[in-house]
């Protein structure tokens, strides 16, 4: 069913078919001028103290006198990420409960589906998906239409894989509480720190876009383009990451589901993500 071998960290072998669409439209319009982008342009953040106190010295031309110019950071066009490894394993980590299946993922048009559901005898299927390609510092966007169920873990997020850290969950939603959307950094020690964000609504079942912005000293993590929190280390090199999409079922954290997961009309729950980009950020 499925063809390349991927090795993980916890040694567990799997194996992936790698798979992809055409070149998508553009999802969105920029908010100031009218143009069409594929993706909304990366959430502000705060300057760095560095560049303030840059800003407030002045230095004699004398002084710079021979010395190359320093190139301004800067934002590149953000990219359509659309080739993905579909993973087919038994996944055990945090004692979840499902198997991975390729044929639980699939497009739908421009958007991106993964299937969960109940296959009987303590039997669960999901999908996972983990990009082709490795992304470096810039913003990470999904956005996503999240499910909701006891026991369900829907994630979208980013990782290095191989080593397995850092990781970078741009949302994470514990299915029985749809309220709370959960943004976390883990450095490469596991040290990690997580910020949330409530909506008396729910996140669940309507479309939002979850992304962080990685930079060389800082993440900012933002929900609909307001930054909920940022981590101040220096990360390594900035390439590497995959962008990353599941279902858990199951585990630590979500504890098991039960009868009322499934009951839905045709008994499985789905992650939709309709746009999945990366923005580059050059330092």
């Amino acid at each position: 069913m499925c063809g390349t071998p991927c090795q993980r960290s916890n040694g567990l072998l799997q194996s992936c078919d790698k798979w992809s669409v055409g070149p998508l439209p553009p999802l969105f319009v920029h908010p100031s001028n009218g143009a069409a982008m594929t993706a909304m342009p990366p959430p502000s953040r705060r300057p760095s103290r560095r560049r303030i106190l840059g800003a407030a010295m002045a230095v004699p031309p004398a002084l710079i006198l021979g010395a190359q110019t320093a190139r301004a950071a800067s934002w590149g066009t953000p990219v359509t990420v659309n080739s993905w490894n579909k993973i087919n394993a038994r996944w055990t980590a945090n004692n979840e409960l499902q198997t991975y299946r390729p044929d639980c993922v699939w497009y739908e048009g421009n958007t991106l589906v993964i299937k969960a559901f109940n296959a009987g005898g303590g039997v669960y299927y999901s999908g996972r998906v983990e990009s082709t390609a490795r992304y470096g510092y810039g913003t990470y966007s999904f956005t996503a239409n999240m499910p909701n169920g006891r026991g369900l873990l829907p994630a979208v997020w980013a990782a290095y894989l191989n080593p397995w850290l850092p990781e970078f969950d741009a949302a994470e939603i514990v299915g029985q509480n749809p309220g709370v959307v959960y943004q976390t950094s883990h450095d490469v020690n596991n040290v990690q720190q997580q910020f949330s964000r409530t909506n008396s609504s729910g996140w669940t079942n309507s479309y939002h876009r979850y992304s962080f912005s990685w930079f060389p000293d800082h993440i900012d993590f933002a929900v609909d383009g307001v930054i909920t929190g940022t981590t101040w280390y220096r990360t390594p090199a900035g390439t590497g990451l995959r962008f990353i999409a599941n279902i858990a079922v199951g585990g630590d954290w979500p504890g098991n589901p039960d009868s009322s997961t499934w009951a839905t009309a045709d008994g499985a729950r789905y992650l939709k993500i309709s746009s999945i980009t990366h923005t580059p950020y050059n330092p």
